[in-house]
Parts: structure tokens; C-alpha cells; sequence
């Protein structure tokens, strides 16, 4: 008996006749025997569209144009929602300007201001922004055992003798008298007082019970950090529509 006997192999990689796949269903039919087209309206109740149809009926996709060059669009006037923000620092007996930035925040806009002291700024000896301060140049510690309840409640009371504060002036005050000077000064009254705050007289002339207890300036508006100047209000517009 011959022991090395050839059967004939199956010919998988061709495909049978009668354009069927060697799995046994028709070319383009499914096992159910829908053609896929079918198959679709059966799931969705209607054929899906061609690409044909599809391009007909919304059009070819939109294609960014090249338009050339950008042109900056102008920015209106937002000037009254916007403010100089002064960061001040105060030792002893006097004020220092640490820095300035415009910042997208208006001036204080309270018809009073009430308290025992005050931060007022001056331009051209016009008062430009007048701001309460809650007890200036002092700061709550952390509570210490050795302190009586009947001199600091359980917390220590600390005078700072170097301190910051902030104050925001407004834009087109400074734009009008940006060839100026800025003054600062701190007061102080004995009693509790409530101010209006659209006077431009300084303090010190519209009350005889407060006292200034720290200054400084004068400061020329055009050496601030950021601060608008009468060039930048009058510098014509170059953007063209």
C-alpha cells in the first residue's frame, strides 16, 4: 500500500462559481439575503441617501475662503468699566506707589462712605477716588493663652508698621489730567462720619475732625506703570473698516 498518497486540496482563493463567497451567500446579499440597500430601509423606513443626492440637496461642503489679511476690529470706548488700580504701601507717616494696572473693573461707585478712616486720592488737587478704611495698619493674630479675654477676646491685636492697600481710580479722570500729579493721603477722624463722595474738595478743607496721618506724592501720572496718558486719548484711529 502506498503510504504517500496526494488528495486534492481545496482551492480557497478561488472564488466559486456563480459569484458566491466560499461562506455560501450571493456577492453583495446578506445572510438574510437583503442586499444592503434593503437592509437600511427595512431598520430606517427609507433608502439613505446617495452621495449624489446628499451634494444635490445641501450643496458641496463650505471651504474657507482666504480672505487675506485680517483687519483688527476696532474696539469701542469701554473706558467708564474700567479703572487705575493703585497698590499702595504705607510706613509710619508715609505712602508709597508699589505698582499700577489698568484692570476691567470700574471705580467705586458709592454715593458715601462711612467710617473712621479714609484713603483719598488727588489730581491736581481735585480729589479723584475717596475710600473707607476698616482699621488701618492693624491685623487679628493667631489666639494666644497669655492674653486676657478682657483686653483681646482670645485673639492678639497686631500694629503692623508696614501695610498695604489698593484703590481704584477712574480712567478718564487720568486721561483728562494725565499731564498732572497724584497725592495720597490717609485720614483719621475721632468719631464715626459718613461722606459724600462727589465733592472734589480735598478732605482736609471740608472737615475740621479728621486728621492726616499719612501722605504721599506728588507722583506725575505719566511715570505710573500702565496708567493712560493725554497722548493715548488724543492718538488718532489707523484701523481701517
Amino acid at each position: 500500500m502506498n503510504e504517500h498518497i496526494e488528495y486534492p486540496r481545496k482551492n480557497l482563493d478561488r472564488e466559486p462559481s456563480g459569484g458566491a463567497y466560499p461562506d455560501g451567500f450571493p456577492r453583495n446579499l446578506r445572510k438574510d439575503g437583503l442586499t444592503p440597500a434593503a437592509a437600511r430601509r427595512e431598520q430606517t423606513g427609507r433608502a439613505k441617501p446617495s452621495v449624489e443626492a446628499s451634494l444635490a440637496l445641501h450643496g458641496p461642503p463650505n471651504r474657507r475662503k482666504n480672505r487675506g489679511p485680517q483687519v483688527p476690529i476696532h474696539q469701542a470706548d469701554n473706558s467708564s468699566s474700567q479703572s487705575l488700580r493703585l497698590r499702595l504701601q504705607v510706613r509710619g507717616k508715609r505712602i508709597d506707589v508699589l505698582n499700577s494696572n489698568v484692570v476691567d473693573v470700574g471705580p467705586s461707585t458709592a454715593p458715601t462712605v462711612r467710617g473712621t478712616s479714609f484713603l483719598e486720592v488727588r489730581a491736581n488737587n481735585l480729589v479723584v477716588a475717596l475710600a473707607p478704611l476698616p482699621d488701618p495698619g492693624l491685623s487679628v493674630g493667631i489666639p494666644d493663652s497669655r492674653d486676657s479675654a478682657e483686653e483681646f477676646r482670645g485673639h492678639r491685636i497686631v500694629e503692623d508698621d508696614t501695610w498695604e492697600v489698593a484703590v481704584r481710580i477712574p480712567i478718564e479722570v487720568l486721561t483728562e489730567r494725565g499731564d498732572g500729579e497724584l497725592s495720597v493721603s490717609i485720614y483719621t477722624a475721632t468719631e464715626q462720619l459718613v461722606l459724600d463722595t462727589a465733592p472734589d474738595t480735598p478732605l482736609s478743607r471740608r472737615s475740621r475732625r479728621v486728621e492726616e496721618i499719612a501722605a504721599g506724592g506728588p507722583l506725575r501720572v505719566a511715570d505710573l506703570p500702565g496708567a493712560p496718558t493725554t497722548d493715548d486719548r488724543k492718538r488718532p484711529d489707523t484701523t481701517t473698516s
